[in-house]
């Protein structure tokens, strides 16, 4: 502020008055404000009249150039009550004072208490920087505008450049808190911040650009490389929470809040601060207006709207509508008067108000057209897509509700680290996450008749990749509109009507704060959802997938942590509620879950309030979608048989496969990939087992390998190579390589991996390890697998294998630690058919199921 400070003035450096002004100068050289205080006020105190005043604005100066806003206004009032109130050059500087911590209310209210007065050409440049900012501060944009022009033309008048400097900085400010022109750019290129206002400057030039990431640590670093002034403690904590919101960092954000309290209490208007900080964390329409008071008031009329008091908001937004000149400020209007039309037609029912919100929500997306107000053309979109969706047009509706999500999917792009990506990503929720709040919301309004469309809009976000090579050729997945209900029904009836009664398919869909679950039964359909936070989920599952890295199993097993893990998933998605639900006799559930859920071990949950695993009452197996069901299940029954082919490279270190009757091994040392795939393309085989080493790369998925012949030739067999070997004839494809069930995420929900490789190369059910298997623990899982299959279903001869394991009925090495905890054994699944392998008919199925129990009960007989 060196700039706006008076003229120094000379004093007799021996005497008293002088060695204390002496102290305060190398106090200022050495930037310790406290100092300079000491020294200043002993000054003033031993000054005579004549030089008094002169000190005291000195004092106070001095204190504003070392950014001590707080002593400096409290010095100031000081100097006034000691100079009875009217002290012009004191009085303006105190209103500058106030102009650089935002209290403009008060910056004007002693500029008003300078009555008549006779200012210099630099102290007349100083009053209209400061009138310049009150007018900002107002919306008043040209007028604050024509203001810095004048207090430019002052101050060059006066010769002073450092004050021209500061108003410049004071026009680029406002500038960027715009977004217009080159001031974003040219804040950016600038030097490094030293001052507080230069942070600040800095990060909201970084919001502008949406690398909110940077902004917050840009504002860390003014926290931990300057002294905030108490002043600017409200200001600068209101920053950081708002980019931590921005950046999804709720969790963060609850912590500072006693912090922000204690900062409104100290701030020179603690209700205009507590509203300023109400407004902070909007549900909807985004903050960060150009003009503070245009922003306060448009906080109130949100605040209005969230009290239905809709007469009110509306009267707000009529009286607001001259005030709102930025751009930002129109596109904010056009916002709130959109949601103010949507709450009416939520109280009327009159689709008139819906037409309205489309075209104020229009209107506010278009205006918003810039980088720096895509926060609030996202909104617009999203508002605007759940009108068109009320009025039926869900096409329309889908294109705002895309375009939302890639603009947020660019918001996140645009930060540094993958945590804060990811989390932001989590955080926006995409068109299906809209359809399906959107027909959930139907079923609060209508009942239980509109639970069908929820389950179609979950639908549509599972298997379009996919299905391409499931559906019968020319048959593609037409969903029925989620306004069509009776076709909603239609379609879930067609889906499901060989859905045998033992039977149920869970739907798992998760938007960024409601996990929505569908129970379809032989005639009946339950739908219920609870609140969470998808990213915290999402961050339950990465601790649970931590504990079956390589090397970290087993001291996750013996720790704990894996049950806790798991068990803290379940917990977020209410499996408990869920399992309350189906329907009595229900032994098999077919799983269709996305996302990271796919990898997860449902069948390890416990079942709250037991001690049993869901694995001990339901068999269960993975499907990619409801629309896959019928299909697969059709070539499954196209691939019924018992003709099995075992493919087991040698040199692998691999046990040896259980004997089957009739299978065919290939084993030889000469046997390569190219073997496998003629045998493949004979169709002879109705089961396939490969029992061999795999990798899967988790940097680059396409990397991944499985071994189909000996270690050193070209053996390695990638998944799209085994997505176009010949598995037509296959039933069921069993993967007996670790990690082969791992996948990588194609699109939102899908998967890449050997599994989904299976299936498109023809298999109607595969069989796969969703983690590193321990050798032992994986013949003796699917060798059972193998027996069961002669005479039960996939699901539950799988689930038969895996608790002949849970439960001790095998031999475990000595050296395996808890060879029965359900890490070791839960990683298995069976995706896709869920129905049986075997062609034999019921009665030679009962024949093998008693021969298989003597054989094994004389088995246990054998000491």
């Amino acid at each position: 502020m060196r700039g706006l400070m008076p003229d120094r003035f000379e004093l007799d450096p021996g005497s008293p008055v002088g060695r204390a002004v002496a102290a305060g100068r190398e106090a200022f050289a050495r930037a310790d404000a406290r100092a300079v205080d000491r020294a200043y006020r002993d000054a003033v105190a031993l000054a005579e009249a004549g030089t008094r005043d002169a000190l005291a604005v000195d004092h106070v100066a001095t204190l504003l150039e070392l950014g001590a806003a707080s002593a400096a206004l409290a010095r100031c009032g000081e100097h006034l009550r000691a100079a009875g109130g009217a002290h012009p050059d004191l009085l303006l500087l105190r209103a500058e004072i106030r102009g650089s911590v935002g209290d403009l209310a008060g910056a004007l209210a002693d500029i008003a208490a300078l009555g008549d007065w006779s200012p210099t050409d630099d102290d007349r440049a100083r009053l209209l920087r400061v009138e310049g900012l009150a007018a900002a501060d107002r919306g008043e944009f040209e007028a604050a505008a024509e203001k810095w022009e004048r207090a430019r033309a002052a101050f060059r008048a006066a010769g002073n450049d450092a004050g021209v400097a500061i108003v410049d900085r004071d026009r680029l400010g406002a500038a960027v808190r715009l977004g217009v022109g080159e001031a974003v750019p040219e804040v950016l290129s600038a030097a490094a911040p030293r001052t507080v206002a230069d942070h600040l400057l800095l990060a909201v030039a970084l919001k502008r650009e949406l690398r909110y990431e940077e902004a917050l640590h840009v504002m860390i670093r003014c926290v931990t490389d300057t002294v905030v002034d108490p002043a600017l403690r409200l200001p600068v904590l209101r920053e950081i929470a708002a980019l931590l919101w921005l950046t999804r960092q709720e969790a963060v954000v609850a912590r500072l809040e006693p912090l922000l309290r204690e900062a409104v209490a100290e701030s020179p208007d603690p209700v205009a601060a507590q509203e300023d900080l109400d407004g902070l964390f909007p549900d909807t329409a985004p903050g960060g207006s150009g003009s503070t008071r245009f922003g306060r008031r448009i906080e109130e009329a949100r605040r209005l709207l969230a009290a239905t008091r809709l007469d009110e908001a509306e009267a707000l937004l009529v009286e607001l509508r001259d005030l709102a000149r930025a751009e930002h400020d129109v596109a904010v209007w056009h916002l709130i008067a959109g949601e103010v039309e949507l709450a009416r037609h939520q109280h009327t029912g009159d689709d008139a108000f819906l037409r309205h919100a489309v075209v104020q929500l229009d209107t506010a997306a278009t205006r918003a057209n810039t980088t720096a107000l895509a926060e609030v053309r996202v909104v617009a979109l999203r508002l605007g897509g759940r009108a068109l969706f009320a009025l039926g047009a869900e096409d329309e509706a889908g294109d705002r509700w895309i375009e939302a999500h890639a603009i947020e999917e660019r918001f996140a792009e645009r930060q540094v680290t993958d945590q804060v990506r990811v989390g932001m990503q989590l955080a926006a929720p995409d068109e299906h996450d809209e359809r399906v709040r959107a027909a959930a919301a139907a079923v609060d309004r209508r009942g239980a008749a509109a639970t069908a469309a929820v389950v179609v809009a979950m639908e549509s976000a599972r298997g379009a990749t996919i299905l391409g090579s499931v559906l019968p050729e020319g048959f593609p997945r037409n969903l029925p509109r989620l306004h069509d209900l009776d076709g909603a029904w239609r379609w879930l009836g067609e889906e499901t009507r060989d859905l045998p009664r033992s039977q149920v398919v869970w739907m798992v869909h998760v938007t960024p704060h409601r996990v929505h679950h569908a129970v379809i039964g032989h005639g009946s359909l339950h739908h219920s959802s609870v609140a969470l936070d998808r990213a915290a989920l999402w961050r339950s599952v990465d601790e649970l997938m931590s504990c079956w890295t390589e090397g970290l199993l087993d001291e996750a097993i013996a720790s704990g942590d894996f049950d806790r893990s798991l068990a803290r998933v379940a917990d977020q998605l209410d499996v408990g509620a869920v399992l309350d639900v189906l329907p009595r006799g229900v032994r098999r559930i077919a799983l269709v879950a996305g996302g990271a859920l796919a990898g997860v071990p449902f069948a390890a949950m416990t079942v709250p309030g037991t001690s049993e695993r869901i694995c001990d009452r339901y068999a269960l197996s993975d499907l990619p979608c409801l629309s896959a069901r019928r299909p697969l299940r059709h070539r499954s029954a196209a691939r019924r048989g018992d003709r099995a082919l075992l493919v087991s490279p040698p040199g692998t270190g691999l046990a040896h496969a259980a004997d089957l009757p009739g299978r065919v091994v290939l084993e030889s040392e000469r046997v390569t990939p190219d073997d496998v795939r003629a045998a493949l393309a004979s169709r002879a085989h109705h089961q396939v087992r490969v029992d061999t080493h795999g990798f899967y790369d988790h940097v680059d998925p396409t990397r991944s390998w499985l071994l189909l012949g000996p270690e050193g030739t070209d053996s390695r067999v990638r998944p799209d190579q085994l997505q176009w070997m010949d598995l037509r004839g296959c039933g069921t494809f069993v993967l007996g390589a670790c990690e082969t069930g791992m996948a990588q995420p194609r699109g939102r929900d899908e998967h890449v991996g050997f599994v989904r490789a299976a299936i498109h190369a023809g298999a109607a059910s595969v069989v796969a390890a969703k983690w590193i298997a321990d050798e032992p623990v994986a013949s003796a899982v699917l060798d059972r697998f193998d027996r069961y299959l002669r005479y039960l279903p996939r699901d539950i001869a799988l689930q038969r294998a895996q608790l002949d394991v849970a439960r001790g009925a095998w031999d475990p090495p000595a050296d395996l630690e808890n060879p029965h905890h359900p890490a070791r054994w839960a990683c298995w699944a069976v995706c896709g058919a869920s129905d049986r392998q075997t062609g034999a008919g019921p009665v030679r199925r009962l024949l093998r199921r008693e021969l298989d129990r003597r054989r094994h009960r004389a088995a246990d007989r054998t000491p």
